[in-house]
């Protein structure tokens, strides 16, 4: 039987993609009743916050922390913006692709990483088997590369990126680690087990990571992430054999090891994205450079003057973190977290989310439906 692997973010391509080129050229009716439905009647699984023009219309579960799969990929770019901006990094810096490639762990991505080398090739973008700093940050956000996130993580320092989130009042934000990493632990852990069967290291493992404290996780999987730094070969992925071991137990366990934080976090964070008097100039400069990929269809172009996306899934996530500025200066930020779907939910929600997305970026009289819908 095929084993169903974790997914960071594997879905969010086509969420992404459909933003992009489909979504607001949306000719449709839109349906994203759906996934307010959902909302309502799940309240144990999904958070909501919806500010416009400042005010906030919808705080529905937003102090609930939730796992925020590769949504959280949104501070890695930020600190890329703020050590751009102080000339510590360049953004033209190249890059290889055998260094990011170390970081890559094969079909733990959802196909992220090789479409995105794909895009690199069709767009005549790679020098000698490199590309820009800037290529590989707007990877990790349109793509949502992993691989890409792990060499940004060691590039700009866990220290730093975390910094943002005391500096943004994040409260409710956990401290990113490597998040992709991690999912090599239970190899580590099975080569210390001896003399021991294959199942008896599997049930072992399983139930050492159910009951291992946060702080022994996050250092096991920041020892993860230096293996691979020092992984020039591939020989320890391709050691660790995880297509013999890694299965749905070990999917869920990583699913909701992932970083947390609440929708109220992300409504804050992306209104100081979306406020043109936050950040420095050039911090501003640098961010949007990345974080709005969906600027680059014309038919957004024509509705808005800045929009921006960053989504996150596994088997059991689908998180949505957007903002916008449209022609008439009016200022939308919305996060959307949702956490244990069950398959058909997830179909579902993926379904219906574009269209969810569209209403709510677009339609004066969705918001207002959203903000009756979610009064407290």
């Amino acid at each position: 039987m095929k084993k169903k692997l974790l997914i960071i973010s594997g879905s969010v391509i086509l969420i992404l993609a459909a933003i992009m080129g489909l979504l607001f050229n949306h000719l449709g009716k839109p349906n994203g009743r759906r996934v307010l439905n959902f909302i309502k009647e799940n309240p144990n699984k999904a958070s909501l916050t919806f500010i416009r023009n400042g005010k906030e219309l919808v705080q529905y579960k937003a102090d609930r922390k939730m796992p925020l799969a590769s949504v959280a990929k949104i501070l890695i770019a930020l600190e890329y913006a703020n050590q751009a901006a102080d000339d510590k990094i360049q953004p033209e810096q190249m890059v290889s692709l055998e260094d990011l490639n170390r970081y890559y762990i094969p079909n733990l991505d959802g196909g992220a990483q090789p479409e995105w080398e794909k895009s690199l090739k069709e767009r005549n973008i790679l020098k000698d088997s490199s590309v820009s700093l800037q290529e590989v940050v707007k990877g990790m956000i349109d793509f949502s590369s992993n691989a890409n996130m792990e060499y940004l993580i060691e590039l700009l320092g866990l220290e730093h990126i975390n910094r943002n989130i005391a500096v943004l009042g994040l409260t409710g934000h956990e401290e990113i680690y490597p998040f992709y990493s991690f999912l090599l632990i239970p190899y580590s852990l099975m080569k210390t087990y001896g003399d021991m069967t294959e199942n008896e290291k599997i049930a072992k493992a399983k139930k050492e990571l159910k009951e291992m404290p946060s702080e022994k996780f996050r250092n096991l999987a920041m020892q993860e992430h230096l293996n691979l730094k020092k992984d020039v070969k591939g020989t320890y992925i391709k050691s660790a054999e995880m297509d013999k071991w890694y299965d749905e137990e070990f999917d869920k366990i990583n699913s909701d090891r992932m970083v947390a934080a609440t929708t109220r976090d992300y409504g804050i964070l992306l209104s100081k994205i979306n406020d043109s008097q936050y950040f420095s100039k050039d911090v501003r400069k640098y961010l949007e450079a990345v974080m709005e990929g969906p600027m680059e269809a014309s038919g957004n172009k024509k509705q808005f003057l800045h929009l921006g996306y960053k989504g996150g899934s596994t088997n059991y996530i689908l998180n949505s973190a957007i903002y916008a500025l449209d022609k008439e200066n009016n200022s939308i930020e919305m996060a959307l977290f949702t956490n244990d779907l069950s398959t058909n939910e997830m179909k579902s929600l993926s379904k219906n989310m574009n269209e969810f997305l569209y209403s709510a970026m677009t339609s004066r009289e969705f918001q207002d439906e959203m903000a009756r819908d979610f009064k407290e």
